[in-house]
């Protein structure tokens, strides 16, 4: 299961959330979260990408959303 970093924005230098999923979302795709009392934050999927923590070191998912009412 790939562990993707979420962005709000570009240039963010914090993850919104990482989460873990069965396979890496795509572009156009919609998440909903889930947050209480029973609600849900649904966010779009609008840009994909991989990074490098350091050099020689392994790549990690990354996924830009914007949040959808």
């Amino acid at each position: 299961m790939p562990l993707v970093e979420a962005f709000d924005h570009e240039g963010a230098l914090k993850p919104l959330f990482t989460a873990e999923f069965e396979s890496l979302p795509r572009i156009g795709e919609y998440l909903s979260i889930d947050t209480p009392p029973g609600y849900f934050k649904y966010y779009n999927v609008v840009e994909v990408w991989h990074r490098q923590d350091t050099e020689g070191g392994g790549f990690r998912a990354c996924i830009r959303v914007e949040e959808s009412d």
